[in-house]
């Protein structure tokens, strides 16, 4: 979100939001087309409080469309709570 201005309202209007879409499915069609094991680590931001400000919304909001683009291409998915690591997908 840093590198295309991502934050603020009207930066997100006149082009931040194309430009973190374009990123976010360039990192998912690298996930895709590599043949190396992955293993990715990422918070998992939806689940509580929700955000005061606009931008602290739309991040979640974009970090959470990453997390699921990123795991539709992954072959096991683990949801890490408390320590204790459930199998999404597996």
């Amino acid at each position: 979100m840093d590198r295309v201005g991502a934050w603020d309202d009207e930066s997100w209007a006149g082009g931040g939001r194309a430009a973190l879409r374009e990123r976010t499915a360039a990192l998912v069609a690298a996930v895709r087309a590599t043949r190396r094991t992955v293993v990715a680590v990422t918070n998992e931001v939806g689940s509580g409080v929700v955000p005061a400000t606009a931008a602290g919304r739309r991040f979640r909001d974009e970090l959470g469309r990453l997390n699921a683009a990123f795991a539709d291409e992954c072959e096991e998915v683990l949801l890490v709570v408390a320590g204790q690591a459930l199998v999404l997908r597996g």
